[in-house]
């Protein structure tokens, strides 16, 4: 099993990540991999996610750090593909991206809204803004892969959605305290 930390539109643009309760969450649980799909902002954020572990990271369109457009990996025996969604094609033609680089996941941002759509033959998992937008709190999506089953808990302060992807088993707004 491989379990995933996806996060995205930081959009800190001076100083460090700032520490909020799904900040602590992460420093307080092991993840094979941090994802953050983009819109980090600044050179300090990005050395600050790799101080908590494996960071793979893609740009967005306010990066100013050289990441990649794209990441494609292999795990558990799935294709993920990472983008932030920014590009119109992305935008325009998820299902049709996700089918020519063969994704089973695809992980994207851009939106700042949390959100997990079923393709068919694929899952597109938005962790939403880590540090929240207009005055809403903070979310990011847990991922554990495990033979071909995909589960995503979609994370807020005090909330999470659970979603599990060759079952369709869906739990929504159900309440944990994260202290």
């Amino acid at each position: 099993m491989i379990k995933l930390i996806v996060i995205g539109d930081t959009h800190v643009v001076n100083g460090s990540l700032p520490e909020n309760c799904l900040v602590r969450l992460i420093k307080s649980e092991r993840f094979d991999f941090i994802i953050h799909v983009g819109d980090l902002s600044n050179e300090q954020v990005l050395s600050d996610l790799k101080k908590l572990g494996n960071l793979i990271a893609v740009a967005g369109e306010t990066d100013t750090v050289l990441l990649p457009d794209k990441e494609l990996l292999d795990l558990e025996g799935l294709r993920v593909l990472i983008i932030h969604g920014h590009q119109k094609e992305a935008r325009m033609h998820l299902r049709r991206i996700a089918h020519y680089f063969n994704a089973r996941l695809v992980l994207t941002g851009h939106t700042h809204k949390p959100s997990i759509q079923d393709l068919g033959e694929s899952i597109v998992v938005n962790p939403g803004s880590l540090m929240g937008s207009n005055g809403e709190d903070g979310t990011m999506a847990i991922i554990n892969l495990d033979s071909g089953i995909i589960r995503v808990r979609v994370q807020g302060c005090g909330w999470f959605n659970d979603y599990e992807y060759g079952r369709l088993i869906t739990r929504a707004d159900e309440f944990t305290s994260l202290g």
